[in-house]
């Protein structure tokens, strides 16, 4: 995460590679990863965030997805 003041918008991108399954799986998580992003009540400070996921990811609850990726967040912005 690169917390970037010069930015007017929080740039996200998503790392899901060929390892993490077939083409539907990592489309379904990056569209779960959107969905947490955009739900969130305060919307992310501007800079660049990049979120990845390793194949012990495939299969997670739209629950599990979102409390670790709140977690994540929370520790990028107390640095």
């Amino acid at each position: 995460m690169l917390l970037d003041s010069s930015l007017l918008e929080p740039q996200v991108g998503y790392a899901l590679g060929r390892s993490f399954g077939s083409a539907v799986r990592r489309n379904r998580l990056r569209r779960q990863m959107r969905e947490v992003l955009r739900l969130r009540p305060t919307p992310l400070a501007p800079g660049m965030y990049v979120f990845g996921a390793s194949p012990r990811a495939n299969g997670l609850a739209y629950a599990d997805v979102e409390r670790h990726m709140e977690s994540l967040i929370a520790k990028g912005q107390a640095q």
